[in-house]
């Protein structure tokens, strides 16, 4: 299981890029036939496999300040490590994928991306504002988190379109009831896909540490000298000393 497990974290991203590009042929092929809010919230999905390589890949790191945000010492693997970021990012873009399939893009799931889209701007923007005040001291002096680019430019835009689709007139505004629907699954899903994983899976001793701290690195040794942590990157973890 546990080899099964790490193959698969060596490849799920370029599963995701696929899954990606598969989408945009589909937004392509459809783009006469499907609503605009279809094709909003399909490209939502989209960006959010450029998001998650931007967490990751290009530049990496989101988890070193993340960890550090939620009060750890293991800021390569607690609480999100690459499995629970793994199940977080997969399993949102599954979700998306099955709704298009099977139920394709209403109202309710319209107001959800809208909303979930917002949020990854403020979450973002917070976390950039945090690690401005964090590592100012070492060099950091630009608003940036892993993911900010992907937010500002993807999601944000995506939001703004889906309200004009959701507010152009008063015929089209979503009903109370929608919202209701909306709201409560965007909290349902987030607690299953975040907070569960997190809870379940996340250890300090855990095999699916960070190997890098990404965008972090060219902050992170003397801010780890100054404040007592330690990233063995050999064991790929931190620890307070």
């Amino acid at each position: 299981m546990e080899t099964l497990l790490q193959g698969w974290l060596s490849i799920w991203l370029y599963v995701m890029a696929a899954i990606a590009i598969v989408l945009c042929i589909l937004i392509y092929k459809h783009r006469h036939t499907w609503s605009k809010l279809t094709i909003l919230c399909t490209l939502a999905i989209v960006v959010l496999v450029l998001h998650v390589l931007e967490e990751w890949v290009l530049p990496g790191g989101l988890h070193y300040s993340y960890n550090l945000s939620h009060g750890s010492s293991i800021l390569s693997c607690y609480p999100m490590n690459r499995l629970t970021d793994m199940i977080t990012n997969f399993g949102g873009v599954l979700l998306g994928c099955i709704v298009l399939k099977f139920w394709g893009f209403g109202k309710p799931a319209g107001i959800a991306i809208m909303l979930f889209s917002l949020f990854e701007v403020f979450i973002h923007v917070s976390i950039g504002l945090q690690d401005m005040q964090i590592f100012a001291p070492y060099g950091m002096n630009t608003l940036y988190s892993p993911g900010l680019i992907t937010s500002l430019f993807g999601f944000l835009p995506i939001a703004i379109g889906i309200a004009i689709q959701l507010f152009r007139t008063k015929e089209d505004r979503p009903k109370f009831r929608q919202w209701i629907i909306a709201i409560a699954a965007m909290f349902g899903f987030c607690f299953l896909l975040i907070n569960l994983p997190e809870d379940l899976l996340g250890s300090q001793n855990t095999p699916y540490a960070f190997t890098n701290r990404g965008y972090y690195e060219r902050y992170a040794e003397q801010f780890e000298k100054d404040n007592g942590y330690q990233y063995d990157k050999a064991s790929n973890s931190a620890e307070t000393e």
